[in-house]
């Protein structure tokens, strides 16, 4: 889709120079009504590729391109593959020549050409994620209080633990320590309850055409633990299937731990920064 571009031109001397880069403009594919203002050091045009594109034309031909760096701070990212599609949203943005996304510090550095704050941030919502532009005092957004993670944490653990014992007998060869009822009462408040943000952010992540790590998630927890929910409800009185419960129950423990201990590292750099803003 065509898009109108407004860019700031540097180093031209004389209007030789401006029809050079008018030139250069126009040759980008799908460019039209393309017009450089030597005065104003300004070039404007209607544009179909992207606007990195253009800063190359005109450097090319010269010339460069004066550029802003805008600052977010990214919500919602819970892996690399997070990371990479709120970058390739804010990329494919009218305006944007590059951009940088920190999965770390939950931020993004943007480079752009002509667009306002308000577009990148509707870029980063429209792939699914949340953005906002850090306040004026370059104060970073406090990070998510680690105590209701800790809580859903230890909720898991204490729910999860029997699994272990169970697990622990079997390798004995002593039969389940744990009856079939037993077992789904204990994995459904974990798989469900506990494991909801992986759920919930399974399905925005699939409504957006994307795959991330809560999909892988939530689809190995909810294969292990609806087979085993059918096993139960097939196995006839009095037999214990082989079932899936401690698999769902773990695996949502496990990440919920590796949770926790990123967001507590990720208190560190936005506490270093918050006492470096303070002091300049």
């Amino acid at each position: 889709m065509a898009t109108p571009l407004h860019l700031g031109i540097t180093g031209m001397s004389c209007a030789g120079c401006a029809a050079n880069v008018e030139r250069a403009l126009a040759r980008l594919p799908g460019a039209r009504d393309v017009s450089v203002n030597f005065a104003l050091a300004t070039a404007d045009l209607t544009l179909e590729a992207p606007a990195a594109d253009a800063v190359e034309a005109v450097r090319g031909a010269g010339y460069d391109v004066a550029l802003a760096t805008v600052s977010l701070e990214i919500g919602g990212m819970s892996c690399a593959g997070c990371a990479a599609a709120v970058e390739k949203a804010l990329k494919a943005a009218p305006g944007v020549v590059d951009a940088r996304v920190n999965l770390a510090l939950n931020s993004a550095e943007v480079d752009v050409a002509d667009a306002e704050p308000r577009a990148l941030v509707a870029a980063v919502e429209a792939a699914g994620y949340t953005a906002r532009v850090p306040l004026a005092d370059g104060t970073p957004a406090p990070a998510e209080a680690p105590d209701r993670s800790g809580r859903t944490l230890l909720a898991a653990a204490l729910l999860s633990a029997p699994f272990l014992a169970n697990m622990a007998a079997m390798l004995t060869g002593a039969p389940p320590l744990l009856p079939p009822w037993a077992e789904w009462a204990l994995a459904t408040p974990v798989w469900l309850l506990c494991g909801w943000r992986f759920h919930r952010g399974a399905v925005k992540a699939l409504g957006h055409g994307a795959a991330n790590m809560d999909v892988l998630v939530s689809l190995g927890t909810s294969v292990a633990y609806l087979f085993s929910v059918w096993m139960v409800l097939d196995a006839p009185p009095g037999a214990h299937p082989h079932l899936y419960f401690e698999a769902a129950a773990l695996i949502v423990t496990l990440v919920l731990f590796g949770k926790w201990l990123e967001a507590r590292a990720k208190k560190v750099p936005v506490s270093i920064l918050s006492r470096k803003s303070r002091r300049t």
